[in-house]
């Protein structure tokens, strides 16, 4: 696995929300009530060690699932302004 960490400063923030901690992603395909809420955690599957997400059978589709960052793990599409 990679990721390439930046550390940064917010300047100019006009709220003092704090982001809350990153909770594992869970499979939520046609149960949005059963996804992972808030900040979510990146997807670790089939490594070794070290998943935080385990899958099994098929997708509403019928091809077997695979894990991504979709709105079957919860995370939503953004909008375009």
């Amino acid at each position: 696995m990679y990721m390439f960490p930046y550390r940064c400063q917010v300047t100019g923030a006009t709220a003092t929300h704090s982001v809350g901690t990153a909770q594992p992603p869970v499979w939520c395909e046609n149960d949005e009530a059963g996804c992972t809420s808030g900040p979510k955690q990146m997807v670790f599957w089939h490594q070794l060690d070290g998943n935080n997400i385990e899958v099994e059978g098929n997708d509403a589709s019928g091809q077997p699932k695979s894990p991504g960052y979709n709105e079957k793990l919860g995370f939503k599409t953004g909008k375009r302004s």
